[in-house]
């Protein structure tokens, strides 16, 4: 199952018996015929059993586990690529190998490189690795099939990947990350791991690391609690992880089969490597040579996720809570070491202040940095500069958060100042010039408070509004530090309600600003998500445009599925999106500084380069 760049992979552990490779095979099959899958990775020695120890010695059932393997090749209605284990001698040596198949043909065989023999392994008794074999090819029921240091390439997707053995995921070079600098994303590992305390945890950051480190997808499997328990017990252990984070993972200690299913972003993938200078330095430079074997997955139309997509891909799924902390802590000191690294007698900070969602956090943050410093709350001077749009519930909101922090307070009405402004322009329609001239005579007072106080004017704006362009240059726009330029409004929102714990006796007037409807305040009822969607939505295609690379065509995919629109409102939303994004360059190049807090940012130094004069088609 393949669409836009999505490939959906499964790791399987079927209810086996240990020799008995006849049920072994029948439940293979049931399992490969159920599935739904790419691509599905079964556990090591899977037609045989990992423990079936001596009986590897025996011819017999040697070829007893070749003739399942047959069986299932020529049975499976499976129409995807499959990965089994199975114990093969050739020439005389035996090797613990992965079989890739795919409708009746074995496209590669991959032998284990590192053989366990330590504590509870035991496994030189019986198997030969694969590191030193200078084999490039074996025949195998009436196949001549490749063989050894395999990348498995399917050239029209831009999927390339490899397959590793149990103990080789521990090696200090392990044979995956050989691979992945030649050019492998994709990394299968069919393992028996046996189990003890805590070996779940290591097991987790081993998978999650090597997927880290080779920036793309890693799949693991092992042989469930059907082992034999007669010396360890085997984990039923199934991970999946890309790129460093965990996408699923399964763990029971129940006697059931279990199918782990992943929908992987290989574009995404692939757009993380062509970013990383390091991965490019390190390209190419593998110790072994490989084969490439091609392979073809077909597309499909009716591509579902068996995990729905995080409509809030900004925000993490698990330990939200300790992400929180972690980003406010995070903003908090970028803003305790940009006054601590201002001149002592320059070193105020001056904010406007509106009631609304982001110069609320930056207040908050603010009075949090001056506390760590020791300083006087005083040293904030907080403004309100209402026009005749500002609506009374806003006001109040500002004046109450000013009133609790004991901030120094200023009120400067703009309408004396931008009447006679816009009469000297002969100007008099309610338009964006008449928007706009609010926004810039604040920032001009702003400015100017600063110089007087002896301080430095703190941004209000978030991430959003830099990616879509929703701020006036030279106005909101401009300040001396952008505290909020790392935050998309998504997360605007959640360190609010994070401050509510902080501050309980405003609690019900955050609350308040969190429910408001998002506005600027430039003309009557106004309403910003009327006029440039809503703002989750907004987030999360800026997440999957400049985190993971997705064009247009694959956001109304994403976009449809995430949210469930029409194929209109997707369109809708998408080319909005973008030609608000790309025609919003220009005021990128010149925003403030401010502190990174997730993992991109849109700084025309820190990190997003494009010239302002860039056409996006």
């Amino acid at each position: 199952m393949y669409q836009q760049g999505m490939l959906k992979v499964a790791a399987a552990t079927p209810p086996i018996e240990v020799g008995n490779i006849p049920l072994n095979i029948k439940v293979i099959l049931n399992m490969l015929n159920e599935l739904k899958a790419s691509i599905v990775v079964f556990p090591e020695l899977t037609i045989t059993g990992y423990s079936a120890s001596d009986m590897f010695y025996q011819e017999a059932f040697i070829n007893q586990a070749k003739e399942g393997l047959k069986t299932i090749l020529n049975e499976t209605t499976y129409q995807g690529i499959y990965i089994l284990g199975i114990p093969l001698d050739i020439y005389g040596a035996l090797y613990n190998t992965a079989v890739v198949c795919q409708q009746g043909k074995i496209l590669g065989v991959v032998p284990k490189f590192y053989i366990p023999n330590h504590h509870e392994f035991y496994e030189k008794r019986w198997f030969h690795s694969g590191r030193d074999s200078h084999m490039t090819s074996i025949h195998l029921l009436d196949q001549e099939v490749p063989f050894g240091t395999l990348i498995f390439l399917e050239p029209n997707k831009n999927i390339r990947f490899g397959v590793e053995i149990c103990q080789d995921l521990w090696a200090t070079y392990a044979p995956s990350d050989d691979m992945s600098l030649a050019g492998a994303n994709v990394i299968f590992n069919l393992s028996a791991s046996s189990e003890y305390v805590h070996k779940d945890q290591i097991r987790r950051v081993a998978v999650l690391d090597h997927s880290r480190k080779q920036m793309g997808a890693y799949i693991y499997t092992s042989t469930g609690t059907f082992e034999s328990t007669s010396e360890v017990p085997y984990s039923p252990h199934q991970i999946i992880a890309v790129s460093g984070e965990l996408v699923a993972e399964y763990l029971s200690y129940d006697m059931v089969s279990n199918v782990l299913y992943a929908d992987i972003d290989m574009e995404g993938i692939n757009f993380l490597k062509r970013q990383d200078s390091t991965y490019r330095d390190m390209h190419f430079k593998h110790m072994y040579t490989y084969q490439f074997v091609h392979f073809n997955l077909n597309d499909t139309t009716s591509y579902t996720f068996d995990t729905p997509l995080n409509p809030l891909p900004f925000i993490p799924v698990n330990e939200r809570m300790d992400a929180v902390e972690q980003v406010y802590q995070l903003q908090v000191a970028a803003l305790v070491k940009r006054i601590a690294s201002m001149p002592k007698d320059a070193s105020n900070i001056i904010i406007g202040i509106s009631g609304g969602l982001d110069s609320t956090l930056a207040l908050l943050c603010a009075h949090q940095a001056v506390i760590k410093l020791n300083k006087d709350p005083k040293s904030i001077i907080a403004v309100t500069m209402p026009s005749t749009v500002t609506s009374k519930e806003t006001k109040s909101r500002a004046i109450t958060l000013m009133e609790f922090l004991g901030v120094t307070t200023l009120e400067i009405p703009i309408k004396d100042v931008l009447d006679p402004h816009l009469k000297g322009l002969s100007h008099e329609d309610l338009d964006v010039t008449y928007e706009n001239a609010q926004a810039r005579i604040r920032t001009l007072y702003l400015m100017n408070l600063a110089n007087k106080h002896k301080g430095f004017v703190l941004g209000t704006g978030d991430l959003s509004e830099i990616a879509l362009g929703f701020m006036t240059y030279n106005g909101d726009h401009m300040s001396m530090y952008a505290i909020n330029s790392g935050l998309p409004k998504t997360w605007v929102r959640m360190l609010v309600a994070h401050y509510q714990n902080i501050y309980p006796p405003i609690k019900e007037t955050l609350q308040s600003i969190l429910e408001a409807p998002v506005t600027p305040e430039l003309l009557e009822n106004q309403d910003s998500e009327e006029a440039i969607g809503r703002y989750d939505i907004n987030d999360f295609m800026l997440y999957h445009h400049l985190v993971q690379g997705a064009d247009e065509d694959k956001m109304n995919f994403l976009l449809h599925h995430a949210y469930h629109l029409t194929l209109k409102e997707s369109n809708d939303y998408v080319t909005r999106f973008f030609k608000r994004f790309y025609a919003s360059q220009f005021k990128r190049q010149t925003m403030p500084e401010g502190p990174k807090l997730l993992n991109f940012s849109l700084s025309p130094r820190g990190e997003y380069r494009m010239p302002s004069d860039i056409k996006k088609t």
